[in-house]
């Protein structure tokens, strides 16, 4: 049902400013950091290791004070120490919606004096000059929003990791930072989509598609539709309004030559519309379990989708006779109803976590989840269901379960359960290529064969 996202970039507001807006399940959790004076500070996030310097999509860059000066390291330091020095930068959040600058100013045996900046479209620019001590291998600041900052420099030097707590046991964000500058592996542009809607105000309405292209190729491209999900239980307005997309996505399909277009649905990112996918009687509480309430939500996402689908059919840079269609969360389950309902379309289905409502609407959740996923059953073609352990809003048996009854009612596909370490949200493995990519790239090489061809397996694979 809930998509991570909005609430993980609030992870950012709130170790920037203080306010209390993200909800605790966005987050990975982490074990609390050990005191200052610990040689080994940090327990730090399992995933660190697939995590690399990424640049940031933030429309507003982070920018460090004027004044920032950074005094060469004594040479007697260290070099394990004289390595923080210098400016670091690049991407955090997620969908790296967020711009995080470093300057490791100054650099002595017990610290350093250290400036961070932040940035991202909600928060525009904060920063903060504080000084930092060294604990073992890593450096601990405290910003004046009471978070705590931690450092520490991969092997070689050249690579900086940051996590951040407020308070010592919740973790707010991790990322790698380079002192290089860092180019985009693909070019991105945010284009509007024509719609036949007309506002209350008589303009004809568009929505909002971000399109990311391979460097330097010209189209016609093979074409992937990915659709985002939800915004947390849906009570946070100012979450609407957030652009969804997924560069870990956009990086692996570029790659191979595919455009990926992230279409936002009306009344999400900056869509013209009213958002209203399933919301109670009551809207200010947020998302409805009454499959009274929360089918005609799809129904409106599927009318979205053929809307942006009868765009890119007329479009010279898609090649309609190669398009996928995926999505994450409520935007996973969408593209296998979608797929079901327009079986010819498209040659595979990419479904991360998808699901309609989550395991708290109980009973409500199954019937809602199982009747998005049979609409996808007259899909003709094999589909891919990825889906993590530890997920914040579907357990692994109810989404196994979805899949089973989307079996049994004709569709074809392939479910994979990842394993997660503890504290790890199986809802954003996404995020994690490293999980995922040995499996898309045997789904994507058989479905690109002749149909009838594929020979790709079906059924439920184990745990792993």
């Amino acid at each position: 049902m809930h998509s991570p996202h909005s609430a993980r970039i609030a992870g950012l507001l709130l170790l920037l400013c203080g306010a209390a807006t993200a909800q605790p399940q966005a987050a990975p959790a982490a074990t609390p950091p050990a005191p200052a004076s610990a040689a080994a500070a940090t327990a730090w996030p399992a995933y660190m290791p697939h995590l690399s310097p990424a640049p940031t999509e933030s429309a507003v860059a982070a920018t460090l004070p004027p004044d920032v000066a950074i005094t060469p390291p004594d040479a007697a330091l260290p070099a394990a120490k004289a390595r923080f020095s210098g400016v670091w930068q690049g991407a955090a959040c997620a969908a790296r919606a967020c711009d995080i600058r470093i300057a490791v100013e100054s650099v002595t045996a017990s610290g350093a004096t250290v400036v961070y900046a932040g940035a991202n479209e909600q928060q525009p620019q904060i920063t903060d000059r504080t000084q930092a001590t060294f604990a073992g291998s890593e450096m601990h600041a405290r910003l004046h929003t009471g978070a705590r900052l931690v450092m520490r420099l991969r092997e070689g030097g050249d690579e900086l990791e940051i996590a951040a707590w407020r308070p010592e046991t919740r973790l707010l964000l991790a990322s790698v930072l380079s002192k290089q500058a860092l180019a985009p592996r693909y070019a991105r542009s945010i284009e509007r989509l024509p719609t036949p809607w007309v506002g209350d105000d008589g303009r004809a309405q568009t929505l909002e598609a971000v399109v990311y292209r391979p460097l330097g190729a010209k189209g016609p491209f093979p074409t992937v539709v990915f659709n985002h999900g939800s915004t947390g239980a849906g009570n946070r307005p100012e979450w609407f309004g957030l652009t969804w997309t997924s560069p870990d996505i956009a990086e692996y399909f570029t790659a191979k030559g595919w455009q990926v277009v992230f279409p936002q649905r009306r009344g999400r990112g900056k869509s013209d519309g009213l958002y209203d996918e399933g919301f109670g009687a009551t809207r200010s509480a947020g998302y409805s379990c009454e499959p009274a309430r929360s089918l005609p939500g799809l129904d409106r996402a599927i009318a979205d989708l053929d809307v942006v689908m009868a765009h890119l059919q007329q479009r010279p840079d898609v090649d309609k006779a190669r398009l996928l269609i995926g999505g994450v969360s409520r935007g996973g389950i969408l593209s296998v109803a979608y797929a079901g309902t327009r079986p010819a379309m498209f040659l595979g289905v990419v479904n991360f976590v998808g699901g309609w409502l989550g395991d708290a609407c109980r009973e409500a959740a199954v019937a809602v989840n199982r009747n998005g996923f049979t609409r996808g059953a007259a899909f003709a073609r094999p589909t891919l269901w990825l889906y993590g352990e530890h997920d914040a809003y579907y357990l692994l048996e109810h989404s196994r379960a979805s899949f089973d009854a989307f079996r049994a009612a004709g569709g074809q596909g392939r479910f994979v359960g990842y394993a997660l370490p503890p504290g790890q949200d199986g809802h954003g493995i996404h995020n994690h290529p490293a999980l995922w990519q040995a499996d898309l790239d045997g789904y994507m090489a058989q479905v690109l064969q002749p149909k009838g061809r594929s020979g790709l397996a079906v059924g439920s694979a184990p745990v792993r």
